[in-house]
């Protein structure tokens, strides 16, 4: 009688050595995938902002054709430093972009220091700084009320990572601060990514466009109908009209990048979660970075 409960304990103990390596231990291709994830996050967080501030820079281009047109240097002064108002007010929205793509670059390198398949020098103190970062650029965006607040719920998960002290240059220990990191992180994306479209696809940053290639048109116009031909001001209209041409291209393949980095993380975060192999998890985030290559190609023509 005690061989049999010798061995039912044996059994019991097996099964909980198992369940346990398991919630501890990533895979290989798992870990392939937060890295990847990752990169593709390096990659996108140059762009969101950059429609933003190519607006402001193509009005402000657009509005000097308009101030030479003025005949009163009064005037063309007046509309000269009206425009420094505008470029200021107008960069708002800029500003609310970059600081979501900071907390999107500060996350991602905590992702990239935690999954690296070397041992790396304090992946504690990455991650440390990483939430430290994360918290203090919240605060900031927030200030900005630009669109619904997002949290600030990292800091106990990083809490909770940082206490393992030196144990995190163990891959195993690693990993299990990835479960720990990686569900509160898919929070994070999802209010990122619902703020970035919000800005996107909001009527105020489609007037935005519309209005600047308009006024491309219209100032150019004003300015020639005053000072006449010249080949070299036709140039640089044809230039900055087709500048303002794209903005609309930027707008819509920074819209489509942001909902692929939004659903390449929720696979991400079910895959690490759950412990279950998801067959299109490689699929979406090979998406999200050809999203990502697409836009690439589109701004570097600005």
């Amino acid at each position: 009688m005690n061989r049999i409960k010798q061995i039912k304990l044996l059994l019991i103990a097996m099964v909980a050595a198992a369940h346990l390596c398991s919630c501890s231990s990533l895979s290989k291709s798992q870990l392939e995938s937060v890295a990847k994830f990752a990169d593709g996050c390096d990659s996108f967080t140059a762009y969101p902002s950059l429609l933003f501030h190519e607006i402001n820079n193509i009005r402000r281009e657009s509005a000097f054709w308009y101030s030479a047109s003025l005949n009163s240097p009064e005037r063309r002064v007046e509309e000269i430093v009206a425009l420094s108002a505008h470029h200021s007010a107008g960069m708002k929205m800029a500003k609310g972009a970059d600081l979501s793509m900071e907390i999107l670059s500060k996350y991602s390198r905590a992702l990239k220091s935690l999954a690296h398949k070397n041992r790396v020098e304090s992946p504690g103190v990455d991650v440390r700084r990483a939430g430290r970062a994360i918290d203090s650029l919240i605060i900031a965006f927030n200030s900005l009320q630009i669109v619904s607040p997002l949290s600030t719920g990292l800091a106990s998960s990083v809490a909770k990572i940082v206490a393992y002290g030196a144990e995190l240059n163990a891959s195993r220990v690693r990993a299990e601060a990835l479960r720990i990191l990686i569900p509160e992180g898919d929070s994070i994306v999802n209010q990122l990514c619902s703020s970035l479209e919000t800005i996107l696809k909001g009527e105020e940053t489609k007037s935005l466009i519309l209005h600047e290639q308009k006024m491309v048109i219209s100032n150019y116009l004003s300015f020639v109908r005053i000072t006449g031909s010249n080949i070299e001001e036709d140039r640089k209209f044809a230039e900055v009209k087709e500048r303002a041409d794209r903005l609309t291209r930027v707008r819509t393949s920074t819209i489509n990048s942001v909902g692929a980095l939004r659903r390449a993380h929720n696979k991400l975060a079910a895959n690490i979660e759950n412990g279950i192999p998801l067959p299109e998890l490689f699929e979406e985030i090979g998406e999200f970075r050809n999203e990502v290559e697409k836009l690439y190609k589109i701004v570097k023509k600005l």
